[in-house]
């Protein structure tokens, strides 16, 4: 769960600050690897940023897009009634353009050593057959 929160804001910060990285391996790590290895390598790697910026970019406008269609999400972890089978079920809704709300869902079978911590404790101290996480998406 950590990893996933680490990977995160590492994606986070670099969205917000991609300006200024880009603007810096162009200046800076581009002339180094010119002077070190010769103008061809230094053009490749400007074509990499080149790339790298429109993924970026149209990253971007697709989380922009996200954020201003989602109604509601959650995380849903389930078990069966033997309690063998653990499941991982992400469920949302989503506004169309003509204002349509549309449910989606989407589950996995987790092993128990995968399930974040909380959701273990809930499970062994409620003893309930379902553990349900509201995701905050809008402030």
């Amino acid at each position: 769960m950590w990893v996933v929160v680490a990977a995160a804001v590492a994606v986070s910060l670099s969205l917000a600050f991609w300006q200024q990285i880009l603007n810096w391996a162009n200046r800076t790590l581009a002339e180094w690897l010119g002077r070190l290895f010769g103008e061809d390598v230094r053009e490749a790697f400007v074509l990499l940023l080149a790339a790298a910026d429109r993924l970026n970019v149209a990253a971007q406008r697709a989380l922009r897009l996200l954020q201003q269609r989602i109604v509601r999400a959650r995380v849903l972890f389930r078990r069966s009634q033997e309690g063998r089978l653990h499941e991982k079920v992400v469920q949302a809704e989503f506004q169309q353009p003509d204002g349509r709300i549309v449910p989606m869902e989407a589950a996995e079978v987790v092993p128990w050593h995968e399930l974040p911590d909380e959701v273990r404790e809930k499970f062994i101290r409620r003893q309930s057959a379902q553990v349900a996480i509201e995701l905050r998406l809008k402030e």
